[in-house]
């Protein structure tokens, strides 16, 4: 039967030994009492707990695992993630809320070092900052931009100034030089050539010179003059006498170049053939005998000396294979059969001609063109217009070729690999367009072509006393594959009739005039420290140099007229009289009565007088960076840079310095002391 339990069994003493006999089952004390359900569950105080030894075990590694509490007591609050246990302070936070229930006669709270714990079913409270006052920056005072004061550009440049722009490296080193600081001028690249007495030879009196040329790798220079002697100079050494003088032509020799290693020389003479010279032996190796008139130019193709080009007054372009030997048809009175005669390879025949002319048989025709300004006039072009000026592209497009004539101030480009035909004229794969003025006017002629160091520039002198700037891109419009050096050299048919630009810029001087066909131009590459520069010949018997920078020519102010009144022709174009030639006479008064340019024309360059005494005709460069110059006078010059131009320039007539010397001029003020 069921018993009632006797109060012993819910006492928290421990319960008394049971019997060791007598009994069947020794009688243990329950797990779980009430008692010990209630206190297990109720919260403790640590105020009213006595001490540490007082609590249970499980009391006492509660308390251990809550100990480092106490360290983030006073940390600064921060949110926490949901359902986390957030401690706090508990004295200055929240306290434990006390126990309700009546069965707790004695509730007490946790430890101190045992915050209270959420529960962990809800949500956690965030703690809400204390608001804070938001401090405003004080209103800054607006002042007004201090911009700097801008460098003064020096008006001239002494001796001191020069010295330190060369110990820079010259004016061509990157980012060391003077030209992007605007502290030099155009005139310091041209202000220091001069020629002294001993920078002077003497023709033998009746042979003018008429063409020079510099060798590629040494100090040599070729001059040839009108009896058909060429005469081999050295720029380097002793002016005054000629290293060797040989007897090439039976007539004026026209036009000479040198082979890319100086080791030939190819000259076009008057008798309407040309030659190729070993320099070292003085003998013909071949002969270029097929021309009917006088050859104008002649020239080597760059990177093979073996194909050379020749152009003449009789209007045709003969390119020419030194491999090859010519039959009996090339014979020329001049030579003889005997003579070493070269093959043609091919022809541009009347490369200049007009190809809307009815009549191609060579007879005058005459066509009525329609002007701008709705003018009409009529201009009379034979079928053999003279072929003035050759150019081969440099290597990598040596197979294209640049040619000018007296007809006009536009350039053609040809392909020497192209097929032309023999019944007509040939087609050119482009030409340029003439500048505007000359189509409101007339033509005038071209009488060199000169292509700088990069071959991005074409400069072209023309007889209306103007060199103009062509880009060497902007020859064709459009897509050019004959200008890629990728373009395939099977090519059967060339792609022709395009049309390109005109000049760009141009330059002109009043000491610069083009009177004849003889006045040539030459250009000196940049090296080292010496810069590109661009000289020409003149009807007044003084060599002028260009500086061929672009960035002067921005800083530089031109001339671009807007309307076709005569009244606002620049003043570059209003040259003064200073001789009474009739044909210097009749230049400048077509000059004087053309349109205005509307391209800049810039007018920044340094004649060099008082070396000659007539019309200087053709240019050269030296190796080492000296100009050469021919003259009617019978006088070759050798033009060097050094102190000695401004001391000609500024020591006067006194004690004979200035006898048989020239020097550069220069602006007004330019050799004043700094």
């Amino acid at each position: 039967m069921f018993q009632e339990p006797t109060p012993e069994l819910f006492s928290s003493s421990p319960p008394a030994p049971a019997a060791t006999t007598g009994s069947r089952k020794v009688k243990r004390p329950p797990p779980i009492t009430p008692k010990r359900f209630t206190r297990f569950f109720t919260p403790r105080n640590s105020k009213n707990a006595s001490s540490r030894t007082s609590l249970s075990s499980s009391g006492r590694q509660l308390q251990d695992i809550t100990r480092e509490a106490i360290n983030r007591s006073n940390a600064t609050q921060r949110s926490t993630p949901r359902k986390t246990v957030n401690f706090v302070d508990v004295e200055n936070q929240m306290q434990t809320p006390q126990s309700s229930s009546r069965k707790r006669k004695n509730p007490y709270l946790s430890p101190e070092s045992s915050p209270a714990q959420s529960s962990p079913s809800k949500r956690s409270r965030y703690v809400t900052p204390p608001p804070f006052e938001i401090l405003e920056d004080v209103a800054a005072i607006e002042q007004p931009p201090v911009y700097p004061a801008p460098i003064r550009k020096l008006k001239t440049l002494g001796g001191a100034s020069r010295t330190l722009q060369r110990s820079f490296g010259g004016i061509l080193s990157v980012g060391r030089g003077f030209r992007r600081d605007h502290c030099s001028s155009w005139q310091d690249q041209t202000a220091d050539f001069y020629s002294s007495s001993d920078d002077m030879h003497l023709l033998p009196q009746g042979a003018p010179p008429f063409c020079t040329a510099s060798c590629n790798t040494n100090s040599l220079v070729a001059v040839g003059d009108e009896d058909g002697y060429i005469h081999l100079l050295d720029s380097e050494g002793d002016f005054s006498k000629a290293h060797v003088s040989w007897k090439a032509h039976s007539n004026a020799i026209m036009d000479m170049q040198f082979s890319s290693d100086d080791m030939y020389l190819a000259a076009g003479s008057g008798d309407q053939t040309a030659q190729i010279v070993d320099v070292r032996t003085q003998q013909t190796l071949a002969v270029l005998a097929k021309h009917k008139s006088s050859v104008k130019q002649v020239r080597f193709q760059p990177s093979d000396d073996k194909i050379v080009a020749t152009s003449s007054r009789d209007g045709a372009v003969q390119i020419w294979d030194l491999r090859c030997k010519g039959g009996h048809m090339s014979v020329h009175s001049a030579w003889g059969s005997d003579a070493p005669y070269a093959s043609v390879i091919r022809t541009l025949a009347s490369a200049h001609a007009d190809t809307n002319l009815a009549a191609t048989s060579g007879t005058a025709a005459s066509i009525t063109r329609t002007s701008s300004n709705t003018k009409s006039e009529n201009i009379s072009r034979r079928n053999d217009i003279s072929v003035t000026a050759l150019s081969f592209l440099p290597q990598g497009r040596q197979h294209l070729l640049l040619t000018a004539s007296d007809a006009s101030t536009c350039v053609k480009l040809w392909d020497i690999r192209g097929r032309y035909s023999l019944r007509g004229p040939a087609i050119p794969i482009s030409t340029t367009s003439h500048p505007e003025s000359h189509n409101r006017h007339r033509h005038f002629a071209i009488n060199s072509l000169t292509l700088n160091g990069d071959a991005s520039r074409l400069y072209a002198l023309s007889k209306d006393n103007t060199v103009y700037a062509y880009s060497t891109s902007h020859l064709i419009l459009g897509v050019a594959p004959e200008l890629s050096t990728a373009s395939s050299s099977k090519q059967k048919y060339c792609q022709v009739g395009q049309e390109g630009l005109g000049p760009i810029y141009g330059f002109r001087h009043q000491n610069f005039h083009a009177g004849s066909f003889y006045v040539k131009a030459s250009l000196r590459k940049a090296t080292q420290d010496q810069p590109e520069l661009l000289a020409v010949g003149s009807t007044d018997g003084c060599p002028v140099l260009f500086p061929t920078d672009e960035r002067f020519l921005r800083r530089e102010s031109h001339q671009h007229p807007q309307d076709d009144d005569a009244d606002e022709l620049p003043s570059l174009n209003r040259v003064t009289t200073r001789r009474s030639s009739s044909r210097l006479s009749l230049s400048r008064s077509s000059t004087n009565s053309r349109c205005p340019d509307t391209i800049p024309i810039y007018e920044h360059g340094t004649p060099l007088i008082r070396g000659h005494d007539a019309e200087v005709t053709s240019v050269s460069w030296a190796k080492n960076g000296s100009l050469i110059s021919v003259s009617d006078d019978f006088r070759v010059r050798r033009w060097t840079e050094g102190s000695m131009a401004r001391q000609l320039r500024i020591g006067g007539e006194s004690e004979g310095k200035r006898w048989q010397c020239g020097w550069a001029v220069t602006g007004e003020g330019y050799d004043d002391d700094e």
